[in-house]
């Protein structure tokens, strides 16, 4: 008797156990972008180099010249928050987490506005919030978790030109820091931004100067703000195949299920539906709807890249002009014979469809942006110059 009771007890807690086992397996494949409220996601670091073609140079400070700038944390690399200009507001976070922006200039503003919230029901997104970049508390609402760092372009022409186009070169390149980890997609839902400031310099100017006119820094400098954003979306049509599996929620508008059909594969190159303005202090009851029925998402105008093989994250498609988020198609450009400020951001999207809990991990990502002009698009060979 003793026996069948101690039996029928082991029986209930092995039935028990594999509820609770059950419920979490549900659990985690229920719970789809934004990496939840949980966040257990932890990139800590930005690992990369930005380099520059024939007719430019950059630098951090607006003071050291070269053609190449490299970022990260080890010993003898530069730190885009140490080796910045005095007075500039780059954010080096201590923990990656989704944030969503149409990188859409309005109002003139100071800085690209970047929104987060917090994701239930798998689908419901809550307390959509900016973020406030001097937050410094990760657990925060509005904790800034992404990149963002300023660049100053010298670009020396030898037409009589008032701009140049900006094209991104073939060898750019976005993947994570481990590649063990390569398999979970969370390369696939990184952004890049470059925001154009208004002003320009002489290309003989001092730093004095160079921050009065483009960065809005000294004594009676003029106002700085966005006057134009290119965002770059590496790996566009790369998904492993658990999101695949997974995640294949989105309701289309007409259009667009014509082009997509009813699901997406993993080497669909999709579009992203980002949280507008107007979504501040609301609530998305489904965030996957696509159709155009939910005001508060808007699709990101990006500029799609795919990488070249499974070991090569370089551009497959060559090199590749930046495009303005005001329409996806007017060429990003600077001012040519002048300085100019570019602010870059590096973010993972939280409306992207590989944002999901399954994606996140401990690490960093490396970021390869070459940077070029009067290059002919699709062309692998080193990039020429007006």
């Amino acid at each position: 008797m003793g026996k069948s009771k101690k039996n029928k007890k082991k029986s209930e807690m092995n039935a028990m156990f594999f509820i609770i086992l059950l419920a979490l397996v549900i659990f985690i494949i229920s719970t789809y972008a934004w990496f939840s409220t949980q966040r257990n996601v932890s990139i800590t670091n930005l690992n990369g180099i930005v380099e520059v073609a024939e007719g430019l140079e950059i630098s951090l400070d607006a003071q050291n010249w070269s053609n190449g700038i490299v970022l990260g944390t080890e010993e003898g690399q530069l730190s885009i928050i140490d080796d910045a200009y005095p007075g500039n507001s780059n954010i080096s976070p201590s923990e990656m987490l989704p944030v969503s922006t149409l990188g859409l200039v309005s109002g003139q503003p100071k800085d690209l506005q970047m929104l987060r919230g917090t994701i239930s029901n798998s689908i419901q997104l809550n307390n959509i919030a900016p973020t406030d970049e001097e937050e410094t508390n990760p657990d925060a609402t509005t904790y800034p978790g992404y990149f963002a760092f300023d660049v100053f372009l010298k670009n020396s022409s030898r037409q009589e030109i008032d701009t140049d186009d900006l094209q991104l070169n073939y060898d750019s390149s976005l993947e994570i820091t481990d590649p063990e980890n390569s398999q979970t997609g969370l390369q696939n839902t990184a952004r890049v931004a470059f925001a154009k400031y208004n002003g320009t310099a002489d290309v003989m100017a001092d730093q004095t100067t160079i921050l009065s006119q483009t960065a809005g820094i000294g004594v009676s400098a003029p106002q700085s703000y966005i006057t134009d954003v290119a965002i770059w979306e590496p790996n566009a049509n790369d998904h492993v195949d658990y999101i695949v599996q997974n995640n294949n929620k989105i309701t289309w508008s007409s259009p667009d299920q014509g082009t997509y059909g009813s699901s997406f594969t993993t080497t669909t190159k999709m579009p992203t539906y980002a949280l507008t303005a107007s979504s501040i202090g609301q609530s998305i009851a489904n965030i996957y709807l696509w159709d155009g029925s939910e005001r508060l998402l808007q699709k990101q105008n990006t500029l799609q890249t795919t990488k070249t093989s499974t070991e090569d994250y370089s551009i497959s498609e060559g090199v590749q002009n930046l495009v303005s988020t005001s329409d996806g198609t007017t060429n990003f450009n600077i001012a040519a014979n002048a300085i100019c400020r570019i602010r870059i951001y590096v973010w993972l999207e939280g409306q992207d469809v590989d944002c999901i809990n399954y994606a996140s991990y401990g690490g960093g990502i490396t970021v390869n942006i070459g940077l070029v002009k009067g290059s002919d698009v699709g062309t692998h060979e080193p990039s020429g110059t007006d």
